[in-house]
């Protein structure tokens, strides 16, 4: 089962407490939970009278009739993807599906044996990964007219299911993937390249596929804004990015004219498609996206908005500001202190609370031992000059992932004895900033919150509660 809760919310109270921290440390836990795979995929997805009806996000309601297919085929790759396939056997039930193949990162554990699995690499991608993906493509042989593959995609797919163009090595891809992260892209612009490098991504396993049977896809969405043809690089979505944008992310983070990095067939490659010499990936009207049909089922909005009514219920006027925040872990946190500085305190009991995935640039190649949520978080603090002993609040952010940066951290939180401890413990906070070393410091105070994996993604979640 997903962990799907805080492991260490009892030591962070024993050494901070504070009526605000105890209450965001519980919303934390009931966002977490309200967006457990298996819940989504139960709330979703019904068979009934040979009827198989998918709700998304929104409520909208997609009717397939199951009887009408010889047999279901089960695919995939994600963070969230065992638990969805756990869920998805155990409601058509396992004799209704034929077989499956689905890659995750490693660690995941998959309760049923009726798939395949295949254990990779995240953020980037590694031999098994590529591997994990001829497999699935193995099976997609198997598929026939009549039947149904359902694939599962989330958060985390894109690393976990390479497969590069033959005039690229995985070596490559894999470079250009650790340049583009460390430069501080974004999952748009990183999974524009992606898409551009890929073999299935873009829309290129609609392509493989090419109208030869009906598939389902379900989507747990990690992407601000809900782009399903970012999500997962798209694999069975139209793209709407171009060659020519590809060009343009490489010159912009400054890898295009690195030799090392993109070779001349690449380069040429590239050209080619932004003169049009080759065809891009498949687009919006392109025909072999005939009897698909994907549905997100699943995104940050639903953990923010069981979060803010957690908080109402226990009486804190509670505002979300939506799932769209990206830009820089350090501009975050300065909006994050705002929220606390810049309200009176007859405005109090209030909270915050937003979502989306902000970027840690690292290109003065010191990386320490953190990630963007508790880049955010240290941010915030650094803002904080002159505390008042009666304020009672607190700041979090984390990865519904239970993965952030490099660290074993989900996150982390401060208020007043936080910042406190900071002081005490004389750790200056510019110099864990400057070296992303954030983890290094809220361990010290106790202030990193540990989920372990949780088996879900939707993105980051941002909380402020002030008491008073």
């Amino acid at each position: 089962m997903a962990r799907l809760k805080l492991l260490n919310k009892s030591l962070i109270l024993e050494n901070n407490y504070s009526n605000s921290l105890n209450l965001t440390l519980d919303a934390i836990g009931v966002g977490l939970r309200s967006v457990n795979p298996v819940c989504l995929m139960k709330k979703s997805v019904k068979l009934s009278n040979n009827n198989l009806s998918i709700l998304n996000y929104n409520g909208e309601k997609l009717v397939l009739d199951f009887a009408s297919f010889k047999s279901t085929y089960l695919i995939g790759a994600g963070k969230a993807t065992a638990s969805m396939a756990d869920a998805f056997i155990k409601i058509l039930g396992s004799n209704k599906i034929k077989e499956g193949c689905i890659t995750v990162p490693y660690g995941i554990k998959l309760k049923d044996n009726l798939c395949a699995i295949t254990y990779a690499s995240h953020p980037i991608p590694d031999s098994s990964g590529v591997l994990g993906t001829k497999k699935i493509l193995k099976l997609l042989e198997k598929v026939t007219k009549n039947d149904l593959l359902v694939v599962l995609l989330s958060g985390g797919a894109s690393a976990l299911m390479p497969l590069p163009l033959d005039i690229i090595t995985l070596s490559e891809k894999q470079n250009i993937t650790m340049r583009l992260l460390s430069a501080g892209a974004t999952i748009d612009e990183l999974n524009t390249v992606r898409k551009h490098l890929s073999k299935i991504k873009g829309g290129g396993l609609a392509n493989i596929i090419n109208k030869k049977f009906s598939v389902l896809t379900l989507i747990l969405s990690d992407v601000v804004e809900d782009k399903i043809d970012v999500i997962a690089s798209g694999p069975t979505v139209p793209d709407t990015t171009t060659f020519e944008d590809t060009k343009k992310i490489l010159v912009k983070y400054k890898l295009w004219r690195n030799q090392k990095l993109i070779s001349k067939k690449l380069r040429i490659l590239i050209n080619s498609g932004v003169s049009g010499k080759i065809k891009d990936t498949p687009k919006p009207g392109d025909p072999v996206f005939t009897n698909i049909h994907n549905v997100i089922i699943g995104n940050n909005n639903i953990a923010c908005k069981n979060i803010k009514l957690f908080l109402e219920r226990k009486g804190v006027k509670t505002m979300y500001l939506g799932s769209r925040f990206t830009g820089k872990s350090t501009s975050v946190g300065e909006f994050l202190f705002r929220l606390v500085h810049n309200f009176p305190t007859i405005s109090t009991p209030y909270a915050f609370v937003f979502g989306g995935e902000t970027t840690v640039d690292l290109e003065n190649k010191i990386n320490g031992r953190g990630g963007r949520n508790q880049e955010a978080v240290l941010s915030a603090a650094s803002h904080f000059e002159h505390l008042d002993n009666d304020m009672d609040f607190s700041i979090a952010s984390f990865g519904t992932d239970g993965i952030d940066g490099n660290s074993l951290a989900a996150g982390a939180v401060i208020n007043p004895k936080v910042l406190l401890r900071i002081r005490h413990k004389k750790l200056k906070i510019s110099r864990y900033l400057n070296t992303h070393d954030s983890n290094t410091l809220f361990d010290k105070v106790n202030a990193a919150l540990y989920t372990k994996i949780t088996g879900t993604n939707v993105n980051d979640v941002s909380i402020v509660c002030r008491l008073r």
